[in-house]
């Protein structure tokens, strides 16, 4: 028997139990002149008066050691708490209700009446504590769901990081350098390198960053694809400078460039143009159109992570806009 069917069976004999527990108690102040519980509990439930103090009350009191961290004994003292609140709440729905139709305290009708409004509290507080519960449980699986979604796209970080044809291509250059006895330029060459790789590797800890880093580790980028494409590109950049300190999705400017790179023929005679401007509190990443004659491969992953991280981190979307001479992207500023 699995532990699921275990709990439904418990269920069931539990209010199986409290059905007959219930009919005994009111049998017995039945015989005694009490009360039946339905009249006991239409005189708290339908009562003008009564019934909004009470509800008042119980969600009130309930909110409150639901939320209350009870430290370390946390079951104990939460259970003693919500019994005061429904012993404390049955006795004012009591007496309100009590005195509103002329019943005496300490006689069977007023204790029949007193047990009707212990049950009423805590149904009350059972239906109070389920809510808040799916309520908390609901934002777990979301922030779950979230983590879930950053860590997807570190490991998806990292895989394109180590991506193994920008390492060759970023080696045959290097060879090259060396080769043409170039070392001042090889040794500045390796020094962008190791930042472009001390970089991706310092992001991995963060969601998001400074725009003006961004900036920075693009330039790094630009510097490297430059020593490949010599003067076949140009790079325009126009950002608010008071925008600098607003935040980014790490590499995702590198990223938006990278694949104007990736798609478009790239020479001296047919420039590429990359233009980046900040506008209406977006980045927006604007290139002209010259497609390769050999299409380069692609899943369009690197586009579809980018959009996932900007909806888990501000619930924006970015635009993507396509005519027949550029491809532009916009990006939210965090």
């Amino acid at each position: 028997m699995n532990k699921d069917l275990r709990r439904l069976i418990a269920v069931i004999i539990a209010i199986l139990l409290l059905r007959i527990g219930l009919v005994a108690i009111y049998e017995r102040f039945g015989a005694l002149g009490g009360l039946d519980i339905f009249e006991a509990l239409g005189l708290i439930a339908l009562d003008p008066l009564t019934l909004p103090l009470t509800l008042c009350s119980v969600i009130l009191l309930g909110y409150i050691v639901y939320k209350t961290n009870w430290g370390r004994f946390h079951t104990l003292l939460k259970s003693l708490a919500t019994a005061v609140v429904i012993i404390l709440c049955s006795t004012l729905a009591t007496v309100i209700s009590a005195d509103r139709v002329g019943i005496p305290q300490s006689t069977v009708q007023w204790y029949s009446l007193f047990f009707a409004a212990l049950i009423f509290c805590s149904a009350i507080l059972i239906v109070l504590f389920l809510w808040l519960w799916f309520r908390s449980s609901r934002k777990y699986v979301s922030k779950v769901l979230a983590k879930s979604e950053r860590t997807q796209y570190q490991y998806t970080q990292l895989k394109r990081q180590l991506n193994p044809h920008f390492l060759f291509n970023s080696l045959s250059i290097l060879d090259y350098l060396v080769q043409e006895q170039q070392t001042e330029r090889a040794s500045d060459y390796i020094k962008k390198l190791a930042n472009i790789y001390r970089y991706l590797l310092k992001q991995e800890e963060y969601t998001t960053i400074e725009l003006s880093k961004e900036l920075d580790f693009l330039n790094l980028y630009i510097d490297i694809m430059r020593e490949r494409f010599l003067d076949g590109f140009e790079v325009h950049t126009d950002i608010d400078p008071s925008l600098l300190s607003r935040k980014v999705v790490p590499c995702s400017l590198q990223v938006l460039v990278e694949n104007a790179f990736k798609h478009n023929a790239v020479s001296p005679t047919n420039k590429l143009v990359i233009e980046i401007a900040s506008k209406d509190n977006h980045i927006e990443v604007c290139n002209n159109l010259n497609p390769k004659q050999i299409p380069s491969e692609s899943n369009g992953f690197g586009l579809k992570n980018l959009k996932a991280q900007y909806k888990v981190l501000s619930g924006s979307d970015i635009d993507v806009v396509e005519d027949a001479e550029h491809f532009i992207v916009k990006i939210p500023i965090l």
